[in-house]
């Protein structure tokens, strides 16, 4: 809980990180049975959960999949896993998501693609849950696309890592501060 918390430009998001700081106890990730579906109404449409299975390199599955983000990619991942994806998107994702699982912190992070023929930005946030209080068991990871005057509007996210190959673009994953779980930020 020592890295430098990022604004978020999507107040969406800002909430959903919020809420997930409030199910966190004791400097722990939330617990997902403490999350009901009813809880993540706001974000419902925007968002994907994983369960993670397997402890060393894990296996995503995508056990809930938004209507947005069906609409914004074309089909629903809902029963897949990240390895069913083409290998460029599993190369930015893949290495994201053990990130979250090792440090047990969220990441944000914009990532600016072509997409369905046209370039959009999308802003993510990754969230950790943990069943027995230890390890990594699902991710809720929210997506919205930010429109050219909310870009233009952030503050730039800086990130060490690799530029980001021909034909896409992203700022890479900034790890949140989340001064203590459970603690107001």
């Amino acid at each position: 809980m020592t890295k430098e918390r990022t604004e978020l430009a999507t107040p969406y998001l800002s909430g959903l990180l919020e809420f997930w700081l409030t199910k966190s106890v004791a400097g722990r990730p939330p617990v997902p049975s403490s999350i009901g579906p009813a809880d993540l109404r706001p974000w419902k449409d925007n968002i994907a959960v994983f369960e993670v299975i397997g402890e060393e390199a894990g296996t995503f599955v995508y056990s809930y999949y938004g209507k947005a983000l069906t609409a914004a990619f074309g089909q629903s991942r809902l029963g897949a896993t990240l390895d069913d994806l083409p290998p460029e998107q599993r190369a930015v994702l893949q290495p994201e998501y053990e990130t979250v699982r090792r440090e047990r912190l969220p990441v944000a992070r914009v990532h600016t693609a072509v997409f369905g023929g046209r370039t959009r930005s999308f802003e993510r946030l990754v969230l950790p849950m943990s069943s027995d209080g230890t390890s990594i068991d699902k991710l809720l990871v929210a997506a919205y696309e930010m429109t050219p005057r909310e870009l233009a509007a952030r503050p730039p996210m800086h990130s060490p890592g690799p530029a980001p190959g021909p034909g896409s673009s992203s700022s890479g994953p900034v790890p949140l501060t989340v001064q203590k779980p459970g603690a107001s930020a």
